[in-house]
C-alpha cells in the first residue's frame, strides 16, 4: 500500500509542477517564505545528491543509488507538503480584503 502512496506523491508534484515553479519564483522574489525545515531539507538533499561523496559509494551498484533515491524521495515528500502550504497561502491571500484607499481631503474642523 505504501507504493501507491509514493506514486501518489510523485503524481501530485507532476500535476502541480506549475504551482511548484510559481512557488519557487515567489520564494526567490521574496513574496513567499518556505518553512525553515523545507529550506534546510532542500539545500541538504540537493547538495547530497550532487556531491560525489555519499554515505554509500555509488560504485556499489544498487546500494549506492539507493541512498540517493531515499534522499530524493524525502525531498519530494517535503515539496508536496510545501506546495500544499503554498496553495493555502495563495487562497488566504485571495480571501484577504484589500482596504480601500483613504480619500484625502480637507478634514472637518471641530467647532
Amino acid at each position: 500500500m505504501r507504493t501507491g502512496q509514493n506514486i501518489h506523491h510523485g503524481l501530485h508534484l507532476f500535476r502541480n509542477r506549475r504551482t511548484l515553479w510559481q512557488m519557487m519564483r515567489e520564494v526567490l522574489k521574496g513574496h513567499y517564505r518556505m518553512s525553515l525545515l523545507t529550506t534546510v531539507i532542500l539545500i541538504i538533499s540537493i547538495a547530497y545528491i550532487i556531491y560525489p561523496f555519499d554515505l554509500i559509494p555509488d560504485s556499489i551498484p544498487v546500494l549506492g543509488w539507493l541512498d540517493d533515491g531515499i534522499v530524493l524521495y524525502l525531498l519530494l515528500l517535503r515539496l508536496v507538503y510545501e506546495t500544499k502550504r503554498y496553495n493555502r497561502f495563495k487562497a488566504m491571500e485571495r480571501k484577504t480584503p484589500v482596504a480601500p484607499p483613504a480619500i484625502l481631503g480637507p478634514s472637518p474642523e471641530k467647532a
